[in-house]
């Protein structure tokens, strides 16, 4: 049921998000419009609706939780609660957020992506529990395109009167929601608690500060017999231990003899190693010479080694509608554009890559400029590493041009295929 899902903060006016994509601008407003942390803010946007809870420590400091979904929620105050609850079990875990001292939420590492394996983990968590509650999600009303993008409402919750909110969505592209009766986490309950004896305990730590310099006082009096006697009790340990040290230094002599008696064996033993290194490397050498001659015939057939393809959906000026590797919908669709990231193998010359698209029917699409048996023809320049070029796109400017269904691309170099992709026009 959820699409999508993205976590994002915004600190001292940095903002930060993932995953990363064209939603960034709507949730950096998003910061903007919420003045509260009892609020959940609802954007649509075509056929997905954005519902996103923001948890607003202070007007410099925002963080947040976003689900993209295909349907609308008819039990909002739930979806609140599940989203706050999200949050501060992130902080519970201590891993991504914490807890400071106050009991608010902060930020606990520099970057989302860093711990991007906890971050997916969450997701899943919160795709499994709104799975399980598909009573609580219905059809979305139909859409009225006289709307700008930029409408925006702000509308308090009432549990009797739900129909409101759907007839907001209807009308307003951006629907802010304020939940009453905003319950503190138990958490933040406990920290107030902890402070309250806190300041008991400090006041309890004066008296006795108070009570221990008054015994102070008292035992001055005492200090220099007391030094007097550890000076006497020093004095006597010295004395035992010269007569102990003369032993102790020729014990450690003989030890020391013997020490270097056993690093001599050990340096003996290091060159023999050393000797069958150095046959070592001389074999390594001849199996690396033998590598590169097989390397050096192979790469006329494989100049480059295609390690991913991804598709995006572009506009005839090159700007990106769909990004490439994201779910790409028959309405949208205008030129296909291949991505592909790839090895240099024969490095420092152009090469010639045929590419076939497969239509769903099966058959290769094909134009009036299309090399025989191929879609499309384009020269690639080879460079040495790890890169990533973006190919020529296939449709026209018109939305809708490619119709629903499977496909597949496939990138070849003379009569070998490099690599190829089935993807889904939805």
């Amino acid at each position: 049921m959820i699409l999508r899902s993205y976590l994002f903060s915004q600190f001292s006016g940095s903002y930060q998000q993932y995953t990363s994509d064209q939603s960034e601008n709507f949730l950096k407003q998003l910061c903007k419009n919420c003045c509260t942390d009892n609020q959940i803010a609802i954007h649509r946007d075509g056929n997905l609706m954005y519902y996103a809870y923001v948890y607003k420590k202070s007007a410099s400091e925002i963080y947040g939780l976003c689900i993209v979904c295909g349907e609308i929620c008819l039990n909002l105050k739930w979806l609140y609660e599940f989203l706050q609850s999200t949050l501060e079990a992130l902080a519970n875990r201590g891993i991504l957020f914490c807890y400071d001292e106050s009991g608010k939420i902060r930020k606990n590492i520099d970057s989302f992506s860093s711990e991007a394996a906890e971050v997916d983990s969450v997701f899943r968590e919160m795709q499994e529990n709104v799975n399980g509650r598909q009573s609580y999600w219905g059809n979305l009303p139909p859409e009225d395109f006289s709307v700008s993008m930029d409408s925006k409402i702000s509308l308090a919750f009432n549990e009797d009167d739900k129909n409101k909110i759907t007839a907001a969505i209807r009308h307003y592209h951006n629907v802010i929601v304020t939940m009453d009766n905003v319950i503190p986490s138990s958490f933040s309950r406990t920290v107030e608690r902890l402070n309250s004896e806190k300041g008991q305990l400090q006041e309890e730590k004066e008296a006795l500060k108070k009570e221990i310099e008054s015994l102070s006082q008292q035992k001055k009096q005492y200090r220099w017999v007391f030094i007097l006697f550890i000076a006497v009790i020093v004095s006597l340990v010295g004395l035992y231990s010269l007569n102990n040290s003369i032993s102790d230094m020729n014990t450690c002599i003989a030890q020391l003899q013997d020490t270097l008696s056993n690093k001599r064996d050990s340096i003996r033993q290091q060159n023999i190693q050393i000797q069958e290194l150095s046959a070592d490397i001389v074999s390594c050498r001849d199996s690396l010479r033998t590598f590169e001659s097989k390397f050096l015939s192979v790469k006329d057939i494989f100049p480059i080694h295609i390690t991913n393809i991804e598709i995006g959906n572009i506009y005839h000026n090159g700007e990106i509608e769909t990004d490439y590797g994201n779910m790409i919908y028959s309405s949208h669709t205008m030129y296909l554009q291949p991505k592909i990231t790839y090895v240099g193998i024969n490095t420092g010359c152009s090469v010639d890559l045929k590419i076939k698209w497969y239509m769903p029917n099966g058959l290769i699409k094909t134009g009036n400029s299309s090399p025989s048996g191929y879609s499309q023809q384009e020269s690639l320049y080879v460079y040495s590493g790890s890169n990533s070029k973006i190919l020529s796109g296939w449709g026209n400017t018109t939305k809708g041009h490619w119709i629903k269904g499977e496909y597949r691309i496939e990138i070849w170099y003379e009569n070998v295929c490099l690599n190829s992709k089935a993807f889904t026009i939805y």
